[in-house]
């Protein structure tokens, strides 16, 4: 070992510390820092995975129970009335 793998070796290594809302993490300091920094914001506006929600529609598609006529009929409903049509 040289002398300054030696010196490397007696630093304490630090833990990792979560950020808080307004520290800019290391990665964000790249040249594009403000498409970081936007794409950023987005993520923390965007909503917790609700597991349990993912759970129940695997198990309805793996069921064959989730693209029933009526589902279907419901979503196109929808999706028209989105629309304005």
């Amino acid at each position: 070992m040289n002398h300054d793998e030696h010196e490397l070796m007696k630093h304490e290594v630090q833990p990792e510390t979560s950020l808080g809302p307004t520290e800019v993490p290391p990665f964000a300091k790249a040249p594009d820092m403000a498409e970081t920094l936007r794409l950023l914001e987005r993520i923390s506006r965007m909503p917790d995975i609700r597991f349990e929600k993912v759970q129940q529609m695997r198990d309805l598609i793996t069921e064959g129970k989730l693209e029933t006529p009526e589902r279907i009929d419901g979503t196109a409903q929808r999706l028209l009335e989105e629309l304005g049509l």
